[in-house]
């Protein structure tokens, strides 16, 4: 086993030299293997898919060992509504959860219960830990990292090197997070429910102009875009006044990315 003290400056080298997700996901992979897990998820959740998650899942970076069949049940059988981990961020506590821990202990509902009792019976993942790694009261993240073996060493392992755990999860959150590319994976899930016209009605709003100059740019009508318009995506961003939908499209930057989907759309030239 390398030392940690090791592992730590190696992952700090590679995570603030690089510019891309894949390459700072990789660094944290190869530090949590050699910290002794098995395997590593991340995911970052926008306060508007976070209350939509009875219909969308959040979406998962996962690593290259991770059970994918696991996070196809989870997202097929909508376990976010019930991953007691998402909701004890939801509501402020930043406080590492080992799963198997929270359950002993009768901290867990039973729908919450389920979760981990499937990846654990179905799907060989006989150990967690999730880190929570961002929250601003709105948006949260959190990295989780597991253990297929069973044994009885875990508690062991992760009082060792939880600490380590715990800072680079937050430091990977955080550089993660200042990437547009980290907001387009992340945002995807609910940028394909909108329509066209809700995508330039969005995008028109999140760069600050009011809704009459709005529907005079785009040439819309509009009490169709006051009633009908508005009131669809508010819904979508989970029933929010239409100032804070107004807010949440400027925080998330969502011009920029609506912008580069239909960039993505254009056939290149040649």
């Amino acid at each position: 086993m390398p030392q940690l003290q090791q592992v730590f400056l190696e992952f700090c080298e590679t995570l603030y030299s690089a510019t891309d997700i894949d390459t700072m996901f990789n660094a944290l992979e190869k530090a949590v293997l050699a910290m002794g897990f098995d395997n590593l998820s991340y995911t970052f959740i926008p306060g508007a898919l976070g209350r939509s998650l009875n219909q969308l899942s959040p979406i998962f970076r996962i690593s290259k060992s991770y059970n994918a069949k696991f996070i196809q049940h989870y997202s097929e059988a909508r376990f976010g509504k019930d991953d007691f981990t998402i909701k004890r961020i939801t509501s402020g506590d930043l406080t590492p959860m080992v799963w198997w821990r929270e359950a002993e202990e009768r901290r867990l509902a039973k729908s919450e219960l389920e979760v981990i009792t499937v990846a654990r019976e179905d799907y060989g993942i006989h150990q967690g830990i999730s880190v929570p790694a961002f929250s601003d009261g709105y948006n949260i993240a959190g990295v989780s990292v597991t253990r297929e073996e069973v044994d009885r060493g875990f508690d062991q392992l992760y009082e060792e090197r939880g600490e380590y755990l715990r800072k680079m999860s937050l430091m990977f959150s955080d550089r993660v997070l200042c990437t547009t590319e980290a907001r387009a994976i992340f945002l995807a899930p609910l940028l394909r429910t909108l329509s066209s016209t809700e995508k330039r009605v969005l995008s028109s709003l999140a760069k600050g102009s009011n809704l009459k100059a709005v529907c005079q740019e785009l040439d819309l009508d509009y009490k169709y875009v006051a009633n009908s318009v508005i009131k669809n995506l508010r819904k979508k961003f989970g029933d929010v006044t239409r100032d804070t939908l107004m807010y949440e499209a400027g925080l998330l930057n969502l011009a920029d990315l609506i912008a580069g989907e239909r960039n993505s759309l254009k056939p290149a030239k040649g």
